[in-house]
């Protein structure tokens, strides 16, 4: 009886995770769906650069604040209650905001949507680690890394498409995207399923231990300050690059929003190829600090550079150095001394609640220094927060099996 249940469980764990993965498309869709149909949104609503940088990065600070009230919810309720009042939250944001008529309104429906995204941050880590073996988890985090630039390339090469089809008409594109959110949000209610349905209860006493001793990680603090860093820069640019490339390159609004698209659709490849090759080294860092290099030479081709050979190459990069090193990162977290499915859910609520705290802030300022400093040289200067992540990736400790070795041999060669 017992082996027929955990067989059944192995089973189910590949239905928890394609679930897992139409929740991530539908997550960075919600969050940047507004960023290629910029400009008729700013026409329709007369609103300025900084307001509608404001309707992108509302997002982001709801998710800042409530991915980490989404990790103390993970441990006290438990993930699967966690993540359903935030999918059911996403998608009931994302349906009004299609019938908003003015800035005030479209706003308080983003704000709607960032908390339901925010508190989906946490559970989808503390399931992988719930339904999936230690083994298993560099490959799940690789395909999770992919899924999600998947969405992000989708994005931007479908919506403009989108927003023409539906009679240029930026509300119904909205409305569009809200319906394949309640969808899943459906199949969430109806198929999601806690593996270790105690797991919450058994750790409900020890909560608060558990979330100070994350706070305290020396591991979650650097990573916390490399995605400040990284996202600060990553979000600015994909919230400005279609308009930068049609005031500046002259493109119109289906070539601005393709353009882009080549970033995550790169970071898709990305993302797959570095999450084998640390899977198969079983090294996490050579993925993480060079890969926040790599990014940084792409962000300064793309705006510096004027033929489209070299501003392709440039978001080449950036989708190679932010996607590549995203399955390292997941699994470094997961692979830190002491870290447990009770602990996961707030530690990476932590980090990442500190990452989108920079994504808020980054849109907002610098729409507002585009008046007077001009939006090329406004992404010059938010490239330069991306050496945060270079210098806080370098000082993280390796927590891959492929480190015994490397002691090995460099305590063999100190003899």
């Amino acid at each position: 009886m017992a082996n027929g249940i955990e067989t059944r469980a192995l089973a189910y764990r590949w239905i928890i995770e394609a679930l897992v993965i139409l929740m991530l498309i539908v997550q960075v869709m919600a969050w940047l769906v507004p960023a290629p149909i910029l400009a008729p949104i700013v026409t329709s609503l007369r609103i300025s650069m900084g307001q509608f940088g404001l309707i992108i990065s509302i997002i982001s600070l709801c998710i800042g604040i409530f991915s980490f009230l989404g990790g103390v919810l993970t441990e006290r309720f438990g993930a699967l209650r966690t993540l359903l009042v935030g999918i059911w939250l996403l998608a009931i944001g994302e349906v009004a905001s299609g019938f908003s008529t003015e800035y005030g309104a479209l706003l308080l429906c983003r704000v709607v949507e960032g908390v339901g995204y925010g508190l989906m941050i946490g559970p989808p880590a503390a399931l992988v680690m719930e339904w999936f073996s230690e083994r298993e988890w560099p490959y799940i985090n690789t395909v999770n890394s992919m899924i999600a630039y998947l969405g992000l390339a989708a994005l931007f090469v479908i919506t403009p498409r989108i927003y023409h089809a539906l009679g240029s008409s930026w509300q119904r594109t909205l409305t569009s995207y809200g319906l394949s959110a309640v969808v899943a949000a459906i199949l969430w209610t109806v198929l999601g399923r806690q593996r270790r349905a105690t797991a919450a209860a058994r750790h409900e006493a020890h909560s608060r231990s558990n979330l100070s001793e994350v706070l305290r990680m020396r591991g979650v603090i650097l990573m916390s300050i490399a995605l400040f860093g990284g996202m600060w820069v990553f979000q600015i640019y994909t919230s400005f690059l279609p308009e930068f490339f049609r005031e500046y390159r002259g493109l119109g609004l289906e070539e601005a929003s393709t353009l882009t698209g080549l970033l995550p659709l790169t970071g898709i490849f990305a993302a797959g190829i570095g999450g084998v090759a640390n899977s198969i080294m079983g090294l996490r860092k050579p993925f993480l600090w060079p890969m926040a290099i790599v990014s940084l030479i792409g962000y300064l081709a793309a705006i510096l550079l004027t033929e489209m050979a070299g501003i392709s190459i440039g978001l080449v990069l950036v989708g190679i150095g932010a996607s590549g090193g995203l399955a390292a990162t997941a699994t470094l977290m997961m692979e830190l001394p002491g870290m447990t499915p009770a602990k996961m859910g707030p530690a990476f609520a932590t980090i990442w609640a500190v990452g989108y705290a920079g994504a808020f802030i980054s849109p907002i300022l610098g729409g507002m220094l585009v008046a007077s400093l001009g939006l090329r040289n406004v992404l010059l200067l938010a490239a330069t927060l991306q050496v945060l992540p270079i210098v806080s990736m370098y000082m993280l400790p390796e927590t891959g099996p492929g480190r015994r070795p490397l002691a090995m041999a460099a305590s063999a060669a100190g003899r």
